[in-house]
């Protein structure tokens, strides 16, 4: 973990909602898949978190949902600005077998962390299929999936691109045809539960990306906790990545 000031590359906003902001790499150890970094965005005085999407030894992505002031201010940078930035914070994906198959599920801007981890796997020509899901064709972010030999599958509420439906949907079907060893996926927290109740019934080991208000992202302030099987958890420190299966899942359905 490290704090830097970052130069921002590049700026582009998707859609009017969604943005990508490139800054250069200067912290003194690579980011695994699954981690994330917080930035002061200058809206508040609270950082905010964001899923690293992809880097290189130069340069590191994020993708974000415009949703409040922080992200509108954060949205607003240009190319040459200095960001301030902690990280690279929290836990990862964990490492699998490489024969393993591996399913990555996404649902709306949870396809960030999604988009790193599916970004190694073509690079080391793993076997992975990619379910991803958002509300209509404009919350899905298909530019940014890295080319490479793997199946994808959309989804959307609407029917508007891909299979009418959920994306929690789409994968149950596919994994009566094909069992996967093990899942990773992020997105919202009832697709989230959705899809851990479903790889928990049929003996899936899955592994899910949590989000969470954060105010230190150093598991200082214990204001990100979530509860599990083994008491409350720190989803800045012993997180953002979980065991679906530990996690003890109270959602209003």
């Amino acid at each position: 973990m490290r704090h830097i000031k970052a130069e921002v590359f590049s700026k582009k906003i998707l859609n009017d909602t969604y943005v990508e902001v490139v800054f250069a790499n200067k912290f003194n150890i690579q980011p695994n898949p699954g981690q994330f970094v917080h930035i002061l965005t200058k809206a508040t005085f609270i950082r905010r978190p964001f899923s690293i999407a992809g880097c290189t030894d130069q340069w590191v992505r994020i993708l974000f949902k415009i949703r409040g002031p922080g992200t509108k201010k954060l949205s607003e940078v240009k190319k040459g600005m200095q960001l301030d930035i902690i990280g690279p914070l929290g836990n990862s994906f964990p490492s699998v077998d490489k024969k393993a198959k591996i399913y990555l599920v996404a649902g709306g801007i949870g396809i960030a962390p999604i988009l790193f981890v599916a970004e190694q796997f073509v690079k080391e020509k793993r076997y992975f299929k990619l379910f991803y899901g958002a509300r209509n064709h404009k919350d899905l972010l298909i530019q940014f999936l890295p080319d490479g030999e793997y199946i994808k599958f959309f989804t959307t509420d609407d029917g508007s691109f891909g299979k009418k439906g959920t994306v929690v949907e789409v994968f149950e079907k596919k994994s009566e045809e094909e069992k996967p060893d093990i899942v990773f996926a992020a997105g919202p927290m009832k697709m989230l539960e959705k899809l851990s109740i479903s790889c928990k019934q049929h003996n899936i080991d899955a592994y899910i990306s949590l989000e969470n208000i954060m105010f230190c992202g150093l598991g200082v302030c214990q204001g990100c906790v979530i509860e599990t099987i083994d008491g409350y958890k720190r989803v800045c420190k012993e997180g953002p990545i979980f065991n679906s299966k530990k996690i003890k899942w109270n959602l209003k359905n």
